[in-house]
């Protein structure tokens, strides 16, 4: 069923997959996914597959986060001293969030969306498994109140 008009009620995202030149979304994996089945592209995957959609990675301005002009961090580096960098700026991490500075202990750190398309829930139930480990881990997201307070509880739990 093609068109976005079904008796009475109108399906404004189908309408707007169907007009538009290009559909697009975040990533070429999520574009993948939603083609995938009916459940992941909300009933729409019929559709995205006739119409087609791209995925497009996220990008930065790379002249704003050139991390020789950074101003945010006071270890400036490039390609060629970035091995120099990386323990200095290690050890401003683990300053900058109240962690022991310790340059031989592993840091895993997470930034993303607390949810399990992002794969938070797996880190959440993998941080009991090697939590006894000479390791420390660095959460940085928002997301889902459910994961949100399971990471405060395992903080709480693992200081």
């Amino acid at each position: 069923y093609d068109k976005p008009v079904k008796g009475r009620k109108i399906n404004w995202m189908k309408a707007g997959l169907i007009e538009s030149d290009t559909n697009i979304t975040v990533s070429p994996y999520y574009a993948e996914e939603l083609i995938s089945d009916d459940a992941k592209g909300v009933e729409l995957d019929n559709i995205l597959r006739k119409t087609g959609i791209k995925g497009i990675v996220n990008g930065m301005d790379v002249q704003e986060w050139d991390p020789l002009t950074d101003k945010y961090t006071n270890v400036k580096y490039d390609a060629t001293t970035v091995t120099d960098a990386k323990p200095l700026l290690k050890e401003a991490l683990q300053a900058e969030v109240g962690l022991p500075v310790d340059g031989k202990v592993p840091v895993i750190g997470f930034i993303g969306r607390l949810e399990e398309q992002k794969g938070s829930d797996i880190l959440a139930a993998a941080i009991s498994e090697f939590i006894d480990e000479d390791v420390q881990i660095i959460i940085l997201g928002t997301g889902k109140k459910q994961m949100e307070k399971q990471l405060e509880q395992l903080e709480i739990l693992y200081p």
